[in-house]
């Protein structure tokens, strides 16, 4: 009797990580990929945790991702996507409601919010250890200043915003309370919370840009 033929190999060619055959398979291998790395750790997650926790075999993630770090950037572009949907979702708000709206979506509440931060926080670590993947983190963390740079920008062009620094300055400022906090916030440390953190920030926010933020939807 004639063994059944495995999955067909990858066609001559054919990029890493496409397959017209399941489109979903690669997004569950992502989820899994998060939730593994969260969980364990980037330097203690295997393939074989990730395959596991995705119902699949490890030679499935590798027929999508040759190396852990692809897996791991992947997984935070797929995280990231997520995090600028939750952002984009305000854009019709005038520029104090996106900004409001900005600062409450960048507190790493537990839940989808805290597992994004905990990937930043292991992929700084290992840009540390493979500067290869610098480029790629870079280009992530770009696209999350230009949010806070076009806010500001625009509320100076409305007349909303009167910044006490100029205001390429402020925004600068604004990333890194949201980073220092966060990573505090993310770790569990005693002294901050998701709710202190957000308060935190819209206090520092209102007086740096001289305008009271509207209430929105916190942690």
């Amino acid at each position: 009797m004639r063994t059944p033929p495995s999955s067909p190999p990858r066609r001559p060619g054919r990029p890493r990580g496409l397959d017209p055959r399941h489109p979903a398979r690669r997004e569950a291998i992502l989820e899994a990929a998060c939730g593994a790395i969260v969980e364990r750790g980037f330097a203690a997650t295997r393939i074989a945790d990730i395959a596991q926790l995705a119902g699949t075999s490890t030679g499935t993630i590798h027929y999508y991702f040759e190396t852990r770090d692809e897996v791991l950037m992947a997984a935070l572009k797929w995280a990231s996507e997520r995090l600028f949907a939750r952002i984009e979702a305000g854009a019709a708000r005038s520029p104090s409601g996106r900004l409001a709206h900005l600062l409450a979506v960048a507190v790493p509440a537990p839940g989808p919010a805290r597992d994004e931060y905990v990937l930043w926080i292991e992929l700084w670590l290992r840009v540390l250890h493979e500067p290869s993947l610098l480029n790629d983190c870079e280009a992530l963390s770009e696209r999350w200043r230009s949010y806070f740079f076009a806010v500001v920008r625009d509320g100076v062009e409305a007349g909303e915003f009167t910044p006490v620094a100029p205001g390429d300055e402020v925004p600068d400022r604004l990333i890194a309370m949201v980073d220092g906090l966060g990573v505090e916030t993310a770790l569990g440390y005693r002294w901050t919370s998701p709710r202190r953190m957000h308060a935190r920030l819209r206090a520092f926010a209102a007086e740096q840009l001289g305008a009271e933020l509207p209430a929105v939807g916190g942690p």
